[in-house]
């Protein structure tokens, strides 16, 4: 072999070892932020996290699933996803991670939308655009879009890429609140629709008894009142005729006072025209049982 020929051969070596250390850190599988792999790892990245998120904001207040996870995942993959202006953020030259930034926008659909803002409003939270607002998400009429960080890294053997989200983005959890949302909403309307079936329930329940009451009460004062007329009557009958006679003026007097001071007491009482019947009546039982007393002194006077 020429001395030429092993100069060519030791270049070409040179070459590959070249090669080897900024394709592969000699031997270890690289990822890049912009590669076709790393962005396919980042949209599963994203369903993964969007599933976890719905699926915890998915339980009722006993920890219990209300939306199955088939139907997480089904309307997950419906969503479509677009990754733009990918930015690598940070590397390391003896690390096989990259850390990255992309502006991500996920196409969710308006009737999605809808479904998210209604359920969000039974449930007494704000709107989708307040809540896109807090978390400087810009919202479109089916869409919304924000920028998020996350890292790439191949695995040993460099047969794929894994993207891990570094921390909490609260992009992602507003991401996650409107599927959750949007999926909740048959099953927020139904308990509003038995909760207020059972407001009216209680509503009634509550009148009947107070009807009930109400009634009862009637029907005392009524009967205390037929006791107190029937009492003052077997008085005035007792009464001789002379003073009956000297009496009635007097008697009917007080008869268009008691009824005037009782109806006035009774209005005043009470705005509900049940207590103001039973004060009414209440009133004049009582002055018609003070009449009776005093009645009570001209017995076996004309005697």
């Amino acid at each position: 072999m020429s001395c030429l020929g092993a100069g060519t051969m030791k270049y070409r070596a040179l070459i590959i070892m070249a090669l080897c250390a900024s394709l592969f850190a000699c031997g270890k599988p690289q990822a890049s932020c912009s590669d076709s792999t790393s962005q396919a790892a980042l949209e599963s990245a994203i369903r993964d996290g969007l599933e976890k998120a719905v699926a915890a904001r998915s339980k009722d207040s006993q920890g219990n699933q209300i939306v199955g996870f088939s139907k997480i995942r089904a309307a997950i993959a419906e969503l479509k996803f677009v990754v733009e202006n990918i930015r690598t953020t940070k590397e390391d030259p003896n690390s096989t991670k990259r850390f990255c930034t992309s502006n991500i926008k996920i196409v969710f659909g308006t009737q999605v939308f809808e479904d998210a803002d209604k359920a969000r409003s039974i449930a007494g939270l704000s709107s989708l655009d307040q809540a896109a607002d807090a978390a400087s998400i810009e919202k479109g009429v089916d869409y919304l879009r924000g920028d998020l960080d996350y890292s790439v890294q191949p695995t040993d053997d460099g047969s794929k890429v894994i993207a891990e989200f570094e921390a909490a983005d609260a992009k992602l959890d507003v991401f996650g609140e409107v599927v959750a949302a949007s999926l909740l909403r048959p099953a927020l309307e139904n308990k509003q629709r038995v909760d207020q079936e059972n407001s009216a329930l209680q509503d009634k329940l509550r009148q009947d008894a107070v009807n009930a009451a109400g009634k009862a009460s009637i029907e005392e004062a009524s009967l205390n009142l037929k006791a107190a007329d029937d009492a003052l009557m077997a008085v005035w009958k007792g009464l001789d005729r002379a003073t009956r006679q000297q009496l009635l003026p007097q008697q009917r007097a007080w008869i268009r006072k008691k009824d005037a001071g009782c109806r006035a007491q009774g209005l005043q009482s009470s705005i509900d025209p049940t207590e103001q019947r039973i004060a009414i009546m209440n009133c004049v039982a009582n002055e018609t049982q003070s009449r009776t007393s005093f009645l009570q002194s001209y017995l076996g006077e004309g005697e």
